[in-house]
């Protein structure tokens, strides 16, 4: 905690750079005890770094390409064992979409992706929409333990 010593200024006194240097140290002073901060470095698998900090929890991926068609429930499967992933419980899944193809009509992206079971063994996801063009897309399957 910050110290600051007091100093009474009384109506008539002559007011010196003392003081006022004195009142902008306390300032200061206030400011410092004021700002933590914190430092987390970590390399790319999570692994503590000379701070001594680490992560227990990794992120695992898989991209899954699929052919979408507004006329089926398209989506896809990721089985956590064919990736030689084993969790402990239900990890948290997510899907994010990625297609490197510029040329790909906007039309193409008018759909949603819903993950639709998440289990210890594998996720599943489907693209729901009603008025989106056939095209093929990469989808960014994540799984971390929960």
């Amino acid at each position: 905690m910050a110290k600051i010593t007091s100093t009474n200024i009384n109506a008539g006194d002559p007011v010196t750079a003392d003081i006022i240097n004195n009142l902008v140290l306390d300032i200061n002073t206030i400011n410092a005890s004021t700002a933590p901060t914190f430092k987390l470095t970590l390399d790319s698998t999570g692994t503590a770094k000379s701070d001594g900090a680490a992560v227990s929890q990794k992120i695992y991926s898989k991209i899954i390409t699929k052919k979408i068609n507004v006329n089926s429930k398209t989506g896809g499967t990721w089985n956590f064992a064919d990736s030689s992933i084993k969790f402990n419980g239900t990890p948290r899944c997510w899907v994010q979409l990625m297609n490197t193809d510029t040329a790909t009509a906007v039309a193409a992206f008018n759909f949603m992706i819903v993950v639709t079971s998440i289990s210890q063994t594998s996720m599943t996801f489907q693209v729901r929409g009603t008025d989106f063009k056939e095209a093929t897309h990469q989808f960014i399957c994540f799984a971390a333990d929960a």
